[in-house]
């Protein structure tokens, strides 16, 4: 008999860790997937390419926008008044990252030393809540002082970046439809304005392909008309399990892979591109991570990423050598190195 109940607790103890685990770690819906190579429906499941050309024609489009974000800039910047812009960069910031911001300006958001191309930099901020008016008095000042940051009424949070970043879509195409190029990138970022400018001026350029594994040369045609998202380019899947920040449940995107997407950090659109996203976001579901979200509308309204392996998702070591011919660097949330870095390379 005691056998058969130590038998038995057992049983119980290995199924109940099993079904545990099924859940966390997510194997039912692993299981219960979408192939994206077979269906892509995400919502609107319509083809949104003639929508987008519609609107940049300045036609009524013949189903109407389901994804028109209800912010408004809080400031009024003129950024793009006189000489044409070859490059805006609208940089991503929470509202207490001064010393960031400052870091920034004194080095690769220097307009002044960016060589002899137009370049102009943004700062995006959204809000906090009300009981935070110190904090956005000081905003307030640097808004005055600066005249380079573009607040927009929406809560900043982690899970808001998307708005962040279609809000900083909406600003460009608004208010500087002309430039050539638009860098987006985090404020820890270093950025080398020179080896990007470097980069869209090159036509023939190494790149991963996003449909194979393949290293093959990519000939990128730099006129404005036609079409780059570059960047640092994934292709993975969604987490399912439980514990992670980043699970995404089958209601919400039930297909076994993303589209090709360009990491958030840092990545450079050309001026067609920027428009073709834009209009495309419209019709396309809002999604909460940023970079996941433009690939899902690129995919949609036709556009291939391009992989570049000097766009750094993560911080690349700094033997000073090392950074030659990078365009773009992650994790420099410390200003002082930021500008060591910096200055030896300008």
């Amino acid at each position: 008999m005691m056998g058969r109940r130590r038998v038995l607790t057992y049983y119980l103890i290995l199924t109940t860790l099993v079904i545990s685990l099924y859940y966390y770690i997510g194997i039912g819906d692993y299981i219960n997937t979408l192939n994206i190579e077979d269906e892509f429906h995400y919502p609107l499941d319509v083809d949104i390419k003639p929508l987008i050309e519609d609107m940049k024609a300045g036609r009524e489009p013949s189903i109407a926008p389901i994804n028109v974000y209800p912010y408004n800039f809080m400031t009024t910047i003129d950024k793009c008044r006189g000489k044409p812009v070859d490059l805006l960069i609208l940089v991503k910031s929470a509202m207490e990252h001064f010393d960031l911001r400052t870091a920034i300006r004194d080095t690769w958001g220097k307009e002044n030393n960016l060589m002899d191309e137009t370049v102009r930099v943004l700062f995006f901020l959204g809000v906090t809540d009300e009981s935070n008016s110190a904090l956005q008095k000081k905003v307030d000042q640097e808004i005055t002082f600066y005249n380079d940051i573009v607040q927009i009424d929406f809560i900043d949070a982690y899970y808001n970046n998307t708005i962040k970043t279609m809000m900083a879509f909406r600003w460009a195409y608004d208010h500087c439809d002309e430039a050539r190029y638009y860098l987006f990138s985090d404020d820890d970022m270093y950025i080398s304005v020179a080896n990007l400018l470097d980069y869209t001026n090159f036509h023939e350029r190494s790149a991963y392909s996003v449909y194979d594994d393949a290293t093959k040369a990519n000939t990128v045609d730099t006129d404005k008309s036609k079409a780059l998202f570059a960047g640092f380019v994934f292709k993975s899947r969604p987490h399912r399990y439980l514990g992670s920040k980043w699970r995404v449940s089958l209601d919400e995107y039930p297909w076994n892979k993303w589209p090709p997407y360009v990491s958030a950090g840092a990545y450079v659109v050309s001026n067609n591109v920027l428009k073709s996203l834009y209009l495309g976001s419209m019709f396309v579901k809002h999604f909460r991570f940023d970079d996941i979200y433009l690939g899902i509308v690129a995919k949609k309204a036709g556009v291939t990423p391009v992989m570049c392996e000097e766009f750094y998702f993560y911080k690349k070591s700094h033997p000073m050598t090392s950074y030659k011919k990078v365009i773009a660097s992650h994790g420099f949330d410390d200003p002082k190195e930021l500008i060591t870095v910096w200055r030896h390379w300008n």
